[in-house]
């Protein structure tokens, strides 16, 4: 079932319903119904059940994705003039948002431990113990499982912790894509722009076009990078690109 309808209605413009559907099929509706063009190179499996009312349509996308994956949208010159008129839109499929995995389960036996601390100590050891529940996970034989807490890492911070630094970097050879994706997106926030810059240009080398999605959407203001990235072979690669240079260069004229 999918029910996608565009009303008068004020604050409830949108409106979609949809029972038991595949994702790209859904996206593919809403494009046709707005014509606004939604680009996404991997989406997440399965199949999807919502119910979305909203009074603009990243609204009603960010509903669908139910935070599964990242929304990249991009509004005409004047977003007020036009207000907030979404002229492009992109999903960034690959990313698993690390609430998933933050509220993965720790054994019941871990958190009993934990009460017998001192108060000060217990949200400590919970924090330890849910970081070493993510690390297992990172290791894990089920693809799905080790993107989640990878992913996850991000939120829980460990900058310093080698431990987490060693399952990112270890993540970024893995043989799944949705994860090498988490391990660049995580890993582009810590460290150095040096080291940043080195794993951002080796993950637009990668096979899969969702790690290139990944590392173009990591880039700030590296306007070599995404010079490299508007040749990619992937049509949404390119386009991303290309509007994170434009904007690059807007910005820098600005300055000037």
């Amino acid at each position: 079932m999918l029910d996608f309808v565009s009303t008068t209605h004020k604050g409830s413009e949108y409106r979609l319903e949809v029972r038991q559907m595949p994702l790209g099929q859904v996206l593919k509706r809403i494009e046709a119904e707005t014509q606004v063009p939604i680009h996404y190179s991997v989406l997440p499996e399965g199949l999807v059940t919502a119910t979305c009312v909203g009074s603009a349509l990243k609204t009603i996308l960010e509903c669908l994705l139910d935070r599964k994956a990242d929304l990249i949208v991009r509004y005409s010159a004047d977003k007020i003039q036009s207000n907030g008129t979404i002229l492009e839109t992109w999903v960034l499929g690959s990313r698993l948002d690390g609430a998933v995995a933050r509220n993965c389960p720790v054994p019941l036996e871990h958190y009993i431990d934990a009460t017998t601390l001192p108060e000060n100590q217990q949200e400590e050891e919970v924090a330890r113990l849910r970081t070493q529940e993510l690390l297992k996970m990172a290791r894990s034989e089920n693809p799905e499982e080790r993107a989640s807490a990878i992913g996850a890492f991000l939120s829980e911070g460990g900058e310093d912790d080698p431990e987490i630094t060693a399952a990112l970097e270890h993540a970024l050879t893995d043989e799944d894509g949705n994860v090498r994706a988490q391990a660049v997106s995580n890993l582009s926030h810590r460290g150095d722009n040096a080291s940043n810059s080195s794993i951002v240009q080796e993950a637009l080398q990668d096979s899969s076009p969702d790690v290139r999605m990944m590392a173009v959407d990591s880039i700030t203001d590296d306007e070599a990078l995404l010079r490299l990235a508007i040749q990619d072979s992937d049509e949404t690669v390119r386009s991303l690109a290309g509007l994170k240079l434009e904007q690059l260069t807007q910005d820098n004229n600005a300055v000037k």
